[in-house]
Parts: C-alpha cells; sequence; structure tokens
C-alpha cells in the first residue's frame, strides 16, 4: 500500500502534456496499480528472507506502537501534501507552456476519486483471479500433490486469462473499432467532389475512381490548388501541381501492388517530368498533412508532384500497437521503388527527389534508410515531423549525436547536411541558440517538438531514464519534469491521448512551422506575410 500511495502521488506530477481530468484518472490509476504490484512483490520476498533468516520486527509496547503511528502517519500526510503541490505547480506550468488549460483544484479531486474507483475495480478483479487460483489449487490437491497441484493451478488460470484477453476481449474491441474505421474510411467527405484535372488521382483517366481512394485519399485529392490559387499565395507565376494517391482496391494490403498503382499514375500524369517529387507518408488512417504539402507546392510555384499511398484505415495508434511493420514494409517498398525510377532517367531529366511525412507516415518513408549516408545517397532532401521513438534511422541518428547536444535537438557533424529542430529558430541554431555550419545539399530536416509523447514513447522508460529527462533542454516541457521507474511510461503513455489537443508547435501538431521547415530543406526565403497566407489557406479548408 505504501508503494502503491507513492506511485498515485507521483502520477500527479507533470509529464511532456498537462492531462485532462479524465486522462489523469487512467494515469493515476495504472501508477496506484503497478505500484501495488512492486510493493506486494518486495513484500513477498522481505517476508520470505526474513523467515529464512529468523528475522522479526516487532514492537511490544503499545505506548510506542503509538508514537509510532504517529509519525508514519505525520510523515505520510508531509509527504503527500509535498508531492501533489510540487505536481500541481509543474502540472500548471506545463499547460501555459503549450497553451492548454491549467488543472484545477476540483479537477484533482474528480481524478483523484475516478482513480480510485477505477483502482478499486482492477483490484476487485485481481482478488477474483487469485480466487480462482485457490479454489483451483483446493480442488485439484485431491489428486495432486500440494506443489504440483499449485503449479497446475497456476497454468490453468493463466492460460485462461489469456485466452480470455486475447481470444475475447481484445478480438471483440479491435473487431469493433476496425468496422468504425471501415465506416469512417468509405464514408466521402461532405462538400467536397472528385478532381477535374487530369494531374490529380481520382480525376478524369485515372488509375482509380475518386471514391475508391478512401476518405482520406479523397480530401487530399479533392484540395490540390489551382495555379490560380498558388499565385494569390505568393504573387509569382504558378502551374498546377500534381497530386497522386493510391489506396488498397480490397481489404487486404498488397504493397507491390499499392507501388504499381501509384506508378502507373506517375506514368499517366507525367510527375517524373516536375522539377520536384515529393513521396509522402501517410498516417494510419491514410491521412496527408495538407500543410506539408501546400507550403511545398507554393514554395516552389506548383512545379510539384507529391505522391502517396493508403496501407490502412485505423487510426495511427491502433495501427502503431497492432503492425507497426506494415507501414515500413510499404514505405520502403515505394521510397525505394522511386528511387529506382528517378536514376533511371537521363541525369538532366531526374526530378529532385524529396521526402516527408508525420508520424507513422515519417517512420513509413524512413525505413528505406538504416543511416544518414544512405539518405543523403539516395535523396534530394526531406522533412520529417513527429518521428516515432522506434523509427531506426531516428534511433540511429539521435544516438550518433555531437557529445553535448541534447536528445531533443541532436547536433549531427554540425549539422552539415542533417538537422534536428523544434521549432523555426532551431532549423539555424542548437538548442542552446549557437549557430550550426553552413547547410549543404542534400538537406534532411527532422520536426520533433520536446513535448510531442510519439517522439518520446518508448517501452525502455518501465526501467531505464532517458537522456531527455536528465538533459532539461525542451523549451515547451516543465525544467521540473523527472524521470520514475515504471510510472513515467504510463504518464506519456497516456500523454498520448492529449497529443492533438495542443495548439501548432507543441505536442503532435506540426502546422505553421512546416512552411518553415520546407523553405529551409529547398534553400529558398519565404516571407512572414507569404508564410501567413500559406497557413490561412490551409486553415480555411473545411474539411
Amino acid at each position: 500500500m505504501i508503494v502503491g500511495w507513492l506511485a498515485l502521488l507521483v502520477s500527479f506530477a507533470p509529464s511532456l502534456l498537462p492531462r485532462p481530468w479524465y486522462v489523469q484518472a487512467v494515469a493515476t490509476a495504472i501508477s496506484a496499480l503497478t505500484g501495488y504490484a512492486v510493493g506486494a512483490l518486495l513484500g513477498s520476498i522481505g517476508s520470505v528472507a526474513g523467515g529464512w533468516l529468523g528475522v522479526r520486527i516487532e514492537i511490544r509496547d503499545d505506548r510506542h506502537r503509538t508514537r509510532v503511528h504517529l509519525v508514519l502517519w505525520a510523515l505520510a500526510g508531509l509527504i503527500t501534501v509535498t508531492l501533489w503541490f510540487a505536481g500541481f505547480r509543474g502540472r500548471r506550468h506545463s499547460a501555459r507552456l503549450v497553451g492548454l488549460h491549467a488543472p484545477s483544484l476540483g479537477g484533482d479531486a474528480v481524478s483523484l476519486i475516478a482513480a480510485l474507483l477505477l483502482t478499486g475495480v482492477v483490484m476487485g478483479l485481481i482478488w477474483t483471479i487469485r480466487g480462482v487460483f485457490r479454489a483451483s489449487r483446493f480442488v485439484l490437491g485431491f489428486a495432486l500433490p500440494k506443489p504440483v497441484a499449485g503449479l497446475v493451478a497456476v497454468c490453468l488460470v493463466a492460460v485462461s486469462g489469456a485466452w480470455l484477453t486475447r481470444s475475447v476481449i481484445a478480438a471483440r474491441g479491435f473487431e469493433a473499432l476496425s468496422a468504425s474505421a471501415a465506416h469512417v474510411n468509405n464514408s466521402p467527405p461532405q462538400g467536397l467532389h472528385a478532381p477535374t484535372s487530369r494531374l490529380v488521382s481520382g480525376g478524369p483517366g485515372a488509375t482509380q475512381p475518386w471514391r475508391d481512394l478512401g476518405r482520406e485519399g479523397e480530401i487530399y485529392t479533392a484540395h490540390t490548388p489551382t495555379a490560380a490559387q498558388l499565385r494569390a499565395l505568393t504573387g509569382r507565376p504558378a502551374i498546377p501541381p500534381i497530386r497522386l494517391y493510391a489506396a488498397p482496391e480490397t481489404g487486404a494490403v498488397d504493397a507491390h501492388e499499392l507501388v504499381d498503382t501509384i506508378v502507373r499514375e506517375i506514368d499517366r500524369t507525367g510527375a517524373l517530368n516536375r522539377k520536384y517529387l515529393n513521396v509522402v507518408g501517410t498516417t494510419g488512417s491514410g491521412w496527408v498533412d495538407e500543410y506539408n504539402v501546400r507550403s511545398l507546392e507554393a514554395l516552389t510555384d506548383g512545379n510539384v508532384a507529391t505522391i502517396a499511398v493508403q496501407y490502412s484505415f485505423l487510426p495511427s495508434i491502433a495501427q502503431f500497437l497492432t503492425n507497426r511493420s506494415l507501414p515500413a514494409h510499404v514505405g520502403a517498398e515505394l521510397v525505394e521503388r522511386i528511387i529506382r525510377l528517378v536514376d533511371a532517367r537521363p541525369a538532366p531529366h531526374r526530378p529532385k527527389l524529396l521526402l516527408s511525412g508525420e508520424s507513422l507516415g515519417a517512420l513509413s518513408t524512413e525505413s528505406a534508410f538504416t543511416t544518414g549516408t544512405e539518405v543523403l545517397d539516395s535523396v534530394d532532401g526531406a522533412l520529417w515531423s513527429g518521428t516515432p521513438n522506434a523509427t531506426p534511422l531516428w534511433r540511429n541518428l539521435t544516438a550518433a549525436r555531437q557529445k553535448g547536444s541534447p536528445e531533443v535537438a541532436p547536433v549531427i557533424d554540425n549539422g552539415a547536411n542533417i538537422r534536428f529542430a523544434g521549432n523555426p529558430q532551431q532549423i539555424t541554431t542548437d538548442a542552446y541558440g549557437r549557430p550550426l555550419a553552413t547547410w549543404g545539399y542534400p538537406r534532411v530536416l527532422f520536426m520533433q517538438h520536446p513535448s510531442d509523447p510519439i517522439v518520446w514513447w518508448d517501452p525502455s522508460l518501465l526501467y531505464r531514464q532517458p537522456a531527455w529527462t536528465r538533459e532539461r533542454a525542451g523549451f515547451d516541457v516543465d525544467k521540473d519534469l523527472s524521470w520514475y521507474p515504471l510510472v513515467t511510461f504510463w504518464l506519456t503513455t497516456v500523454d498520448l491521448i492529449s497529443a492533438n489537443d495542443t495548439g501548432g508547435g507543441h505536442g503532435h501538431r506540426y502546422r505553421a512551422e512546416l512552411v518553415n521547415g520546407w523553405a529551409a530543406v529547398l534553400g529558398v526565403s519565404v516571407t512572414p506575410a507569404e508564410k501567413a497566407k500559406i497557413v490561412a489557406s490551409v486553415e480555411s479548408l473545411t474539411t
């Protein structure tokens, strides 16, 4: 109970993002249960060790027992008030840093009550399972020796619990989620219509009809700007950009078939004749970030073809937890095929190959590489935002950062070709404001907010303190954020729920900074007025 109560208090400490009361309740319940389990294990080990050593602690005098209890209760009260107040102050500061509503005393009270109720329900389930185990051991004891009966009972309860969790609860839940996601994917976006340009997938002569592209593919293609719209944003002459998209023809995803479809679209539209070819990775639902695509189209005056494929219709979190290898496999095959297509053309007629993507989209297009050298040898530029921590390329580059550069903004070879930035200012400086070296070509840029849990979530948080909690270099993260075994993992996990609730520039919301990102990668200038127009054109879209 002591360890569980301490874990409960620590769960109110600041993490990457402030948490709504219901998210806080879940985080507190999970932390308390985890702490209780650790405490129970330690207590069992201590009891066994004490019995083996013949050690027993006992207070014989009732007066001393009362004094000990008073001291312990006073100490518990002091620790409770101190930890809670420190956490409350830190969470309010975190909220101000990312532009969200600060937690309140009433919200914390509601969170605590809800957490205790949830903890009680789960503990009741655990005690029920323990009761089933003891009953099974008792019955089996009539036919088997006591140690064997206990072992068989453990196996029976474990196998039954695993079957119930995996085959019933998880399977039914995933079926319901898949059905809901499929319904959304098949629902046409309101107020949008099929493209009328032959340069856009879903338009006249396209390989796939517009209605077969899935909801996100329909939105992406329907929002293709005209040359006149781009000219209104920049004041420069422009040509119509090319937007291509491919979606699975059936529920089963065949990476080779998807890539063949998008290649037919490339051939049909002459996409390789454009100055730039942008391969953008999609998220789990097939979503393409309009800030990414529209920014690049405006800065290149429409002389760009952007291609994307849909590998799933599930929400990104569900796709990541159930099958993260699928986006990696599809993305790697797509990028490798496009590289071969570009390299097959005569050098003077090759488009400049760019890669991009957000979240699982970043993981997808990054999966064709494992080292920075491979990227620089293959493409002319890249802009990835919110890369998941599990991405091999991101991990390898971050691990190879220069000594003294923080994990939230690594410096690679003094920024000669590859750079990490949490905001537009860090594109040209390190996290401490020191200028980087001259940026050569090709240019690769990773945009990542210190407060983005997608970037920092990793199972190793359970048992190992990450560098970003020690370095305290994140500009939108509370400086008092600390790492706690087990608890920090759960806090970062529930932060995933709020990752997209922040304003642009924090959490997992990469918006206006992508204009600066593409301008930097391309080596072109963008005025504040031009940037504002590009951002406003995206924010004016209704779907």
